[in-house]
């Protein structure tokens, strides 16, 4: 049992390594799934922590839907913004 965790806790800290070493180098995508396996490997270990994880997800994905929209409210202003100056840049 202890040469499997072992081995579980390699795989998880070795997809965990890859994952910052894509992001380095610019492959995102590939550094999440890197990075969302070796996670996923080190929540394996612990089924309790999982389905706590779990429950939280629903939250996790409004706080991140109204981050979402605060953002494009303050793009969208930034954008209004500007227009305005545009307009009086090419008025002077």
């Amino acid at each position: 049992m202890e040469q499997e965790m072992t081995w579980l806790r390699a795989l998880a800290a070795g997809s965990l390594v890859a994952g910052a070493a894509l992001l380095l180098t610019g492959r995102k995508k590939a550094a999440l799934t890197a990075s969302g396996l070796g996670a996923a490997v080190i929540l394996s270990e612990d089924t309790e922590a999982m389905k706590e994880l779990w429950k939280q997800v629903p939250g996790f994905l409004q706080d991140g839907h109204e981050l979402l929209g605060r953002l494009e409210g303050v793009l969208d202003g930034i954008t209004e913004q500007g227009g305005r100056v545009r307009q009086l840049v090419r008025r002077a």
